[in-house]
């Protein structure tokens, strides 16, 4: 399980729903890596597949070329890198690594890692009223992602969804018993 560290003011409820959809989605594709990057402020679904293409035609929505999303180095709050450890029983351990966001960089996901799950997600803080999440995927060198956005009135909803259907985004916000423990 990877613990996101609160940093001063944020709202705890919206990192642990970050934090629940994080470890589902690496429980579920078990990646070798996991890059988290905390943004300083919300962001919009326009960045999401920002200058990636698809040249498959896979309906599933596997990209051949998936890059990172261009942000600004300075945006960046933090950037977390965990790798996997142990067989068969998966544990991340926090690693060092790279800044991922490089002035004038253009890097596909595949570059950084053939086996990652990638989570950019907003600062949000105490007295916020949204946030913003993006999930990038790489398998082999073929990617794919989403996005949510979240609004706090008076507890956090799911807002807008681009590229997962409700039914998964839901799924991986439900508490799980191999990550939460109970």
């Amino acid at each position: 399980m990877i613990t996101l560290e609160p940093t001063e003011n944020v709202d705890l409820d919206f990192l642990t729903i970050v934090e629940r959809i994080l470890n589902r989605t690496v429980e579920i594709h078990k990646p070798a890596g996991v890059y988290v990057v905390q943004l300083d402020n919300w962001f919009d679904f326009k960045w999401l597949e920002f200058n990636s293409s698809n040249n498959d035609n896979d309906s599933l929505g596997w990209r051949n070329k998936l890059m990172l999303p261009p942000f600004e180095p300075s945006r960046v709050v933090g950037q977390s890198y965990y790798q996997v450890r142990g067989s068969p029983a998966r544990v991340y351990e926090e690693s060092p690594s790279k800044p991922l966001h490089i002035l004038m960089s253009r890097r596909s996901v595949a570059e950084i890692c053939s086996s990652g799950v990638f989570v950019w997600y907003s600062f949000v803080a105490k007295r916020s009223d949204r946030g913003s999440l993006m999930v990038y995927l790489n398998n082999g060198g073929r990617g794919s992602a989403w996005y949510a956005s979240f609004s706090n009135n008076p507890d956090w909803q799911v807002n807008k969804m681009k590229g997962i259907p409700k039914r998964e985004l839901t799924e991986l916000m439900t508490v799980s018993i191999a990550t939460d423990g109970i």
